[in-house]
């Protein structure tokens, strides 16, 4: 980004001036049949512009919604851009959502033209096709569907040609048309209860997005990431598509979602995101790979762990302590705080985590992928502060950050070098940031969203006098850094009158490698409960172990020795709670949570009140026995 955020009139001006200054540079990279192809910046141009042109030839007008389904890959992203470069608004989806889910969202937003990934989008779409006012479907991948017809469906790569008698000044013509405060794309948020809204991001919210995490994280041309998050997710939308339109970035997209962990040894990316789920499988599969190693490995692993443990400890404690005293310490570069911190560990710290580093833990790291990293995020909800203590013992500079779709992705994130576990760090420059009297968070700044399609009402609501009301709940120290308490409308208030956060005990509950979820319950009642989901891959390994015969998850969930396994999780989880936090009782929930039966939404989020009702009648049993 060579100017300041305010000069840019909309995308499309950020995303040319980008793609002419890297041209032959490369932009982004797929793998297919095994090996990794590489699209160029000025290959990317080419075919946003052709994807545009194609669009403007079918009739495309300003302001009008194109839908899109599909799984991360290079044509997601292309698509997106072509669609917003041809005066449209992009509406991206999940493509896990069910042929009601796509229908509602199609009619809702008004879209005449989709472009789905393949065979699977494309049955769901000919399902309803004929309850939404779709005029034509086009697909990217033509596996499994060649010489089918319909005579609404053609093909991307025949699509592309549609628009080649379009000239460039037509284009040009259309990006001189779009003001900062038109709308670029709507996202359909997962909620956890109703249908989804449609939240307006504007041109204007991104560029001033772009620009405030460019300055925090210190990404430049020749860093890379690896996409796999859904690329309708704002979290991804930002690290996929716009900010290596700002940034000039390289792009890896991962083959499926199976082979995450195989791609992120084969590209080893310089930046990565990811949500708590990700950050805590990984965790656990680490710990259950070295339980299952050499008695010799485990006493390495355990003694470089504590080791690795007590130099993160120390280290944080010497940057809270610069945070406080040095002001010229938030004015340095990332790598220049971390230095500076190192230098100050005690020396025997010091040297017994290089001993450890060098033995194991930075070829844990290396196998993980990690050994490029430069910075670690984790967000879209909640996670406890033993994840960040644990990534950053092995030399993963794991931090946190939060936001929301209506804040265009990011409210507050953790400056390089200035890690707190705990807190989701301060406001990016040019955001404010207060608490309500109820304790729930207010933002307001150039990053609001529009507000919610068709649905004002909702829109004045969410927006009062500028300030977006999150639904959070939150406190900032004396440094200005942000703690998030739990969602507003899930503290639970005990019979005794006792305010508890439910997802701090959550968080905490899942860092254990046999937890996979967990669900507090105590509103109204004397003590507090848990349903708990059992994390299949790794119980079932130790039920192998321990020699457990079982056929089925609910097997699983049903026998007394796994039982007694999350108990000592628990009573472990207890120990470091106050009395009123802690957990009397719980359950294992019996089967597996799926989004299609409404468990859990796009995001992994569990619904809970979905799932409190069903399990009723458990709950009822916890606290009547």
């Amino acid at each position: 980004m060579d100017r300041n955020w305010e000069t840019y009139k909309n995308i499309i001006e950020l995303f040319r001036e980008t793609s002419e200054k890297l041209n032959n540079k490369t932009a982004l990279r797929y793998k297919e049949k095994g090996i990794w192809h590489e699209i160029t910046w000025s290959k990317y141009k080419e075919l946003v512009y052709k994807v545009a042109k194609s669009l403007v030839a079918l009739g495309l007008k300003k302001g009008e919604k194109v839908a899109l389904i599909g799984n991360n890959r290079w044509e997601w992203v292309v698509t997106d851009l072509g669609i917003i470069h041809a005066g449209g608004v992009s509406v991206g989806l999940y493509p896990t959502l069910s042929p009601e889910q796509i229908e509602y969202a199609i009619n809702h937003s008004e879209a005449r033209i989709i472009f789905l990934e393949g065979e699977e989008q494309v049955d769901k779409v000919l399902e309803i096709e004929k309850r939404t006012g779709l005029e034509k479907f086009i697909v990217w991948d033509k596996k499994g569907l060649w010489g089918f017809k319909h005579n609404k469906l053609i093909f991307f790569d025949e699509f592309l040609n549609l628009g080649k008698e379009i000239e460039d000044n037509r284009l040009k013509e259309i990006e001189d048309e779009i003001e900062p405060e038109d709308t670029a794309f709507i996202i359909y948020t997962s909620g956890t209860t109703g249908p989804p809204k449609g939240a307006m991001i504007t041109h204007s919210n991104i560029i001033f997005m772009t620009y405030a995490l460019s300055r925090v994280n210190e990404a430049n041309a020749d860093d890379e990431t690896l996409s796999y998050l859904p690329l309708n997710h704002i979290a991804e939308r930002l690290l996929s598509v716009y900010l290596p339109v700002a940034i000039g970035y390289k792009v890896n997209f991962v083959e499926s979602f199976e082979t995450l962990l195989e791609n992120l040894r084969e590209v080893r990316p310089t930046h990565f995101f990811s949500v708590p789920r990700i950050w805590e499988k990984i965790a656990s599969q680490i710990e259950v790979l070295m339980d299952d190693s050499t008695t010799m490995k485990k006493r390495l692993w355990k003694l470089a762990k504590e080791w690795g443990r007590e130099y993160a400890e120390s280290l944080q404690k010497i940057k809270e302590e610069l945070i406080r005293k040095d002001g010229e310490f938030d004015k340095m570069k990332g790598d220049e705080r971390r230095k500076l911190a190192h230098k100050k560990v005690p020396l025997k710290t010091k040297l017994k985590y290089l001993v450890a580093y060098n033995l194991v833990l930075r070829h844990v790291k290396r196998i993980l992928g990690f050994d490029r990293i430069k910075f670690a995020l984790c967000g879209a909800a909640p996670s406890a502060p033993e994840l960040y203590l644990f990534f950053n013992s092995l030399g993963i500079p794991l931090a946190e950050g939060y936001g929301q779709t209506e804040s265009s992705g990011v409210i507050t994130i953790t400056k390089i070098g200035k890690e707190r576990f705990g807190y989701v760090g301060e406001p990016l420059e040019g955001i404010e940031v207060k608490i309500a009297e109820d304790g729930e968070i207010l933002t307001s700044g150039p990053h609001v969203f529009k507000g919610y399609f068709k649905d004002p009402e909702l829109t004045a609501m969410t927006i009062v006098n500028g300030w977006l009301h999150t639904g959070d709940v939150g406190e900032i120290d004396e440094l200005g850094y942000l703690k998030i308490l739990d969602r507003k409308k899930d503290i639970i208030i005990t019979a005794g009158g006792k305010n508890i956060t439910p997802s701090y005990i959550e968080n905490k509950l899942k860092f254990s490698p046999y937890i996979q979820d967990a669900i507090v319950i105590g509103d109204g009642r004397k003590y507090l409960i848990a349903l708990i989901l059992i994390d299949e891959e790794n119980v079932s390994n130790w039920a192998q172990k321990m020699r457990i015969p079982f056929t089925t998850f609910e097997d699983l969930t049903k026998n007394p020795q796994v039982y007694k396994l999350i108990k000592e999780e628990v009573e472990k989880v207890n120990k470091t709670l106050s009395q009123v936090e802690t957990i009397k009782k719980f359950a294992l929930i019996p089967r597996k949570l799926y989004e299609e039966e409404g468990d859990i939404t796009p995001t992994r989020k569990l619904k809970r009140k979905v799932i409190e009702k069903k399990y009723k009648d458990i709950i009822e049993k916890l606290y009547r026995d």
